[in-house]
């Protein structure tokens, strides 16, 4: 369960960094921005892992042009 837990504590991109960079700019924890997104997923996987995406995509377009 430690390794779990260290996991989701570790800043790396575990999918497409989408957790850590909302995180980061809010100023969020990053362990509880990853189970938020893990609990939206399990309820409603089609719409969460849509919105994920559209978020994936949207910052990284935003960090690319500056």
């Amino acid at each position: 369960m430690n390794r779990l837990i260290n996991r989701l504590r570790d800043e790396t991109r575990i999918v497409c960094g989408v957790s850590s960079k909302l995180a980061k700019q809010y100023g969020w924890s990053l362990l509880w921005t990853r189970i938020v997104t893990i609990g939206l997923v399990l309820t409603n996987p089609s719409i969460s892992l849509l919105a994920y995406f559209v978020i994936a995509v949207v910052m990284s377009q935003k960090t690319s042009r500056f």
